[in-house]
C-alpha cells in the first residue's frame, strides 16, 4: 500500500507520458505506475507537459519581470551573510503572490492538478506564492540540498516540487542533478556543494518538461556557464495535512537554513566564472 494512500479511480485509470530515468526512453504509464515510480525514485519526469502557446505566455511574463534587471543580474544574485556558505545563487520571484494571470492559469490547469493528485493524493495544498528561480552566467549554481528535514516520522511531511522549464536547459546552462531514491536515505551527507554523490543523475530538461521531485531527494543545480539566463518555475505542493511550513528549513551538506526567519540578501559583487565551474 502506498504511504500516500490508494490513487483515486480517475488517476489510476489515466495514462501519463514520462521519461524513464534509467533508459531515458519515453513511456506511457498508468497513474498507479506513476505513483510507484515516484515513491521508488522520488522523481518523475514528464516531457512535453507544457504546450508552446502556454510557454510563449510564460516567457513573455518572465521577460517583463526580469528584463529590467538583466543587465545587473550577474552582480546581484550572489548570496551573502547567513546564506553565503550555502551557495545557492538565484533571483526569486513569486508570481502567484503577484497575481500574474499566466502563472495562475498554469497553477489552476486540470492537467497539473491531475498529475499532482496522481503523485501525492487528493486534497493536497499548494504554495500561495509560487517560485521562479532565475540565474545568469557567473553564479555558483544551487548547492546540494533537501527542501525540508527528512527526520520527521510522518511519511507525508514533505513538499512536492513541480518544476517547469520554458526553454531547453543544457549542462552549461545549469542542469538539475538528483539522486534517485535518496528521499529514503535520510539526511544528506556532508561534502562539497557541487561534489558528485554516488548514483546521481544529470537531467538537461527540454522546453515544456515538468519534473516532479520529492523534497527529501538530494538535488543540486550546476553553475550557469553561459551568458543567457537559466529559469525554472517551481509550484510547490503538499500532501493533505502537511503544512507549507515544512519547507522552512532547508538542509544542505554544511548545515541547515531557516528561510522563514529572514529573506536572502545579496552583496552586489561579481563572481569569477572560472572559479565556480563544477568539476
Amino acid at each position: 500500500m502506498s504511504t500516500l494512500g490508494a490513487p483515486t479511480a480517475k488517476t489510476a485509470k489515466s495514462t501519463f507520458k514520462i521519461t524513464d530515468i534509467e533508459t531515458k526512453q519515453t513511456l506511457e504509464v498508468s497513474g498507479v505506475e506513476l505513483l510507484a515510480r515516484f515513491e521508488r525514485d522520488g522523481v518523475v519526469i514528464l516531457p512535453g507537459f507544457l504546450s508552446e502557446p502556454v510557454m510563449v505566455d510564460l516567457r513573455r511574463e518572465l521577460d517583463k519581470q526580469y528584463a529590467p534587471r538583466a543587465a545587473s543580474a550577474s552582480t546581484t544574485h550572489n548570496g551573502v551573510g547567513k546564506f553565503a556558505k550555502y551557495e545557492c545563487d538565484v533571483m526569486v520571484w513569486a508570481p502567484l503572490a503577484d497575481r500574474n494571470q499566466a502563472f495562475i492559469e498554469l497553477n489552476n490547469s486540470p492537467a497539473l492538478h491531475h498529475v499532482t493528485e496522481a503523485a501525492i493524493g487528493p486534497n493536497y495544498t499548494w504554495s500561495l506564492g509560487g517560485l521562479v528561480m532565475y540565474s545568469v552566467g557567473g553564479g555558483r549554481g544551487q548547492a546540494w540540498h533537501q527542501d525540508c528535514p527528512p527526520d520527521n516520522p510522518d511519511p507525508k511531511a514533505f513538499n512536492l516540487n513541480r518544476l517547469f522549464y520554458t526553454d531547453d536547459v543544457s549542462l552549461e546552462d545549469g542542469a538539475i542533478v538528483f539522486v534517485p531514491g535518496s528521499h529514503k536515505f535520510g539526511r544528506i551527507p556532508p561534502g562539497g556543494h557541487q561534489e558528485p554523490i554516488a548514483g546521481e543523475r544529470v537531467l538537461e530538461p527540454r522546453a515544456g518538461t515538468l519534473v516532479l521531485l520529492h523534497g527529501h531527494v538530494y538535488h543540486r543545480v550546476t553553475p550557469n556557464l553561459n551568458d543567457k539566463p537559466r529559469t525554472s518555475i517551481n509550484f510547490r505542493a503538499f500532501p493533505a495535512g502537511t503544512p507549507s511550513t515544512v519547507t522552512c528549513i532547508g538542509v544542505y551538506r554544511n548545515g541547515d537554513v531557516n528561510f522563514c526567519e529572514a529573506n536572502k540578501t545579496h552583496d552586489g559583487k561579481p563572481v569569477d566564472k572560472k572559479a565556480t565551474m563544477a568539476s
